[in-house]
Formats: C-alpha cells, structure tokens, sequence
C-alpha cells in the first residue's frame, strides 16, 4: 500500500487522477470551468444556464492612463461569485504569494479528489500556443490530476475535448506571474456545495433581474448600456489617438476583434451566449417572452459581430469607426429596449 504521509512529503511521486470529474468543452473559460465543477459535485448545467445564473452579461469600456490603448468587455464581474449565490452554494477565493503553499495545496486537494479551479496567466501555458507578450492572468483552468513521476498537471480548459497537460514549472509560472492588470495571484476557489441547490426556476428569475438592473443603471459611464454610447463617442477619436499606420497602436485594433469576438466570448460579445441561456430559461419557465427575448439577444449579438469586424479592418479603412458609431447607437438602444422588457417579465 502506498504511504499517503509519504506522498505528502514528497518522498514518493504522486500519480493521481480525480475520479469521476468530466470536462465537457465550452466557449468560455470561467462558465465552462464551473460547469465542470458543478457536473463533478452532482449538478448538472449547461454552459449557457451557467453564464445566465451567474450573472455573465455586462459592458465595459475602459481606458486608464496606465493603459497602452482601450479594454472593451462584454462580460460582468464576479460570475463565480453571482452564480454561487443564486443557487445556495458557499465558494471561498484563496491566495497566496507563496509557491510552495500554492502547489501543497493543490497536491492535498487532487490527491482528496478534488478538482481545482485556479486563475493562470495564458502565454506560460505551452499547450495554448500563444505568443510571450499575451499575458492574461484571469484565465479560468480546473487541474483535474497532478502526475509527479512525469512532472506534468492534467488540466480542463474552455474548448479542448480532453484534458491537456502542463509541466509543473510551466504551472507554477503561470500562477505566479505579476503582470497586469490581471495577475492570478495563486489564486484557487473552494467550494461547498448543499444537498439540494436553490430551484433553477427561482434562480433564473432573480439573475435575470440582476443583469437588467446592472446593465441598465450602472454606477459609471464606463458601464452598462451608458458605456456602449460611451464607446460610440469615444471610438471615433481612435484613428487619431491611435493611429492605425503606427506598428504600436495596429494591435488595438486586433485585441479588440479578439476580445469582442473570439478569445472565449463565444462571439458576439457574449451576447449569443446569454441568448442560449434565456431561450434555455424560456424552456424551464414555460414563457416565450423569454425566449422570444433569446432571440432579439441573438440578434444584437450579430451587430457586436459586425462592429467586431469593423474595428478589425479599422487599419485598412479608418472610416470603419464612423459605421461603427452607427451600429453602437443602435445597440445600445436595442440592449436598453430588451433589457427594460426582461425587467418587466418579473415585476
């Protein structure tokens, strides 16, 4: 028999896979991740039931002095969080600036059988291919098996069929990295789940309040349906702040494409995601205002393609952002009109 202390220790390798953990792929990296997370405990969602529960949709436009060029988002904060919330379950976020820390605790909780859901930072993963400077420390992964002999991790991510293999220095360079604005701090979450979750149908209606209001009335210009009118004024004045014939302002353009339409937004901004969460909710609830609002979310997110596309092609044809301009106005006038109508829905 193999001495577990021994293993703790590290005197032996450990070579341990969690048992029964299924990863099923997905679009988004933290949604797909809990999703995984809740099939494992007993509780199975679909993706899109898990980005509406927790609360996924939101805007955010934002440019700071200490940034290069503008972040737009489609995405709200705290997903893990709100989920958790809705549906009755306690999650608790811990960190450490310790490596060693960092590792024994994940080493216990795989070796109990626990998958682990952890934030990385992208580019020291090999298996993502991404280029060195892409740093994205927010970047959701579940390590769902630690091999010691091979000194390699087996990791749950996003889109990947199976699971996928990082080197353990590989790991630890990714949860430790500093770069920001978003370092991942060996950041892991833990959770408890309870017998029975709060009833979906309860669920759905109390997120879907919640993303009318924060969308609706936000705090910040920057936010919500505010900051999509904020974009259309502001992405005019590009060319000029960032000129696309300058090397050092092209990637905007393209980071912007990326993050409004490909890297895990499940194109759209979101939006086609939230459409398949509502349409979903439509189903359990039995009410086509529901799902006949799913669709209209469908709709926007083609526009959110569109501008996509624009501000992509933007260095070939600076006239693009006066289309864009265009295409925000009217969503943000569309996002208003659906999201008053879903508020209306639980009055």
């Amino acid at each position: 028999m193999v001495n577990l202390h021994l293993i703790l220790q590290g005197v032996i390798p450990m070579v341990k896979l969690v048992n029964n953990f299924v990863h099923r792929p997905g679009v988004h990296c933290e949604s797909s991740a809990l999703r995984d997370i809740f099939e494992f405990y007993g509780f199975k969602f679909s993706e899109p039931m898990i980005f509406g529960l927790g609360c996924g949709l939101g805007f955010v436009y934002w440019h700071s002095k200490q940034m290069p060029y503008p972040f737009v988002g489609g995405r709200g904060r705290d997903l893990y969080k709100k989920l958790c919330f809705n549906l009755g379950v306690s999650v608790k976020v811990n960190r450490t600036s310790s490596k060693t820390r960092a590792y024994g605790t994940l080493k216990d909780l795989v070796n109990e059988n626990i998958p682990v859901m952890i934030h990385v930072d992208m580019p020291y993963l090999k298996y993502l291919g991404l280029p060195e400077q892409a740093h994205f420390g927010a970047h959701v992964i579940v390590i769902a098996g630690i091999d010691e002999e091979k000194g390699i991790v087996y990791i749950a991510d996003t889109m990947y069929e199976g699971l996928q293999t990082a080197t353990l220095k590989e790991l630890e360079e990714a949860r430790s990295s500093t770069f920001k604005p978003f370092p991942p701090e060996s950041r892991w979450f833990t959770f408890k789940f309870p017998e029975r979750l709060t009833q979906v149908e309860v669920a759905i209606k109390k997120a879907v309040v919640q993303i009318a209001k924060s969308m609706l009335y936000p705090p910040i210009k920057n936010l919500g349906v505010k900051g999509i009118n904020h974009f259309a004024s502001e992405i005019v004045k590009w060319p000029k702040l960032f000129p696309p014939e300058n090397a050092a302002f092209r990637q905007l353009y393209e980071v912007n494409y990326v993050m409004m339409e490909e890297d895990g937004t499940g194109g759209g901004l979101f939006r086609y995601l939230y459409s398949r969460f509502l349409k979903e909710a439509g189903e359990i609830l039995n009410n086509e205002k529901l799902t006949d609002i799913g669709q209209r979310y469908h709709e926007i997110g083609e526009k959110w393609t569109t501008i996509a596309k624009l501000v992509r092609e933007t260095p070939k044809n600076v006239t693009n952002v006066h289309e864009a301009r265009k295409i925000l106005l009217a969503v943000a006038k569309g996002e208003t009109e659906v999201l008053s109508s879903l508020a209306r829905i639980f009055q």
